[in-house]
């Protein structure tokens, strides 16, 4: 879906009007917190190999590329083991994922995105748990996630979640696109935010 303000892809939908945005159209407020509007909560499950497909498709639309870079190593999330969102209104539509690598002794979360529209019903929160599981009936000690220094609805949700800032690589992400890419609010796109859930 395109933002309402232009014709770049929409990254969030606002709650209280309903517009959808994209990131140099949105912008950061202090709100009341709520638990989304009265929908039902999408539905997790590990995905399966019907999924790459779409899962290539959400990489896509979010970050124009299939393959992500974080901690050092770049990830082709169509590879990765997965868990969906999934819409069951719309016969079952992949709406969100999380994408995870095990590293050692911590979980990897790789890609972590909800489509605007279905944004406020506990996607993301449920697919952090989901890896979460993963991880501790693995036996790992940690669960690590990077994100950019402007995604400062990402950094709300993973210490919501329970997780540190251990690192920040400066300068990373402008090495990585060869320059700096408008972000959220405007924000320029520049470091790579490091950020850990002990276990």
């Amino acid at each position: 879906m395109k933002c309402d303000f232009c014709d770049a892809n929409a990254q969030y939908r606002d709650p209280h009007t309903g517009r959808y945005v994209c990131l140099t159209h949105s912008r950061l407020q202090v709100a009341v917190q709520h638990s989304g509007d009265g929908a039902e909560p999408l539905m997790v499950r590990p995905a399966v190999p019907t999924d790459r497909d779409r899962i290539a498709e959400l990489a896509l639309y979010f970050w124009s590329e299939t393959g992500v870079e974080c901690f050092g190593r770049e990830y082709d999330v169509r590879e990765l083991f997965a868990f969906v969102a999934c819409d069951d209104s719309q016969d079952g539509q992949v709406v969100g994922l999380a994408s995870y690598a095990l590293e050692g002794d911590a979980l990897n979360l790789v890609m972590l995105n909800v489509l605007p529209g279905y944004q406020g019903r506990g996607a993301g929160r449920a697919l952090v748990a989901a890896v979460e599981g993963v991880a501790r009936a693995q036996g790992l000690t940690r669960i690590v996630v990077a994100t950019s220094n402007d995604d400062l609805p990402a950094l709300y949700l993973y210490q919501r979640c329970g997780f540190h800032l251990t690192g920040v690589k400066v300068g990373r992400l402008v090495e990585h696109h060869g320059g700096e890419e408008p972000g959220f609010a405007g924000i320029p796109v520049r470091d790579e935010m490091q950020l850990e859930k002990r276990l």
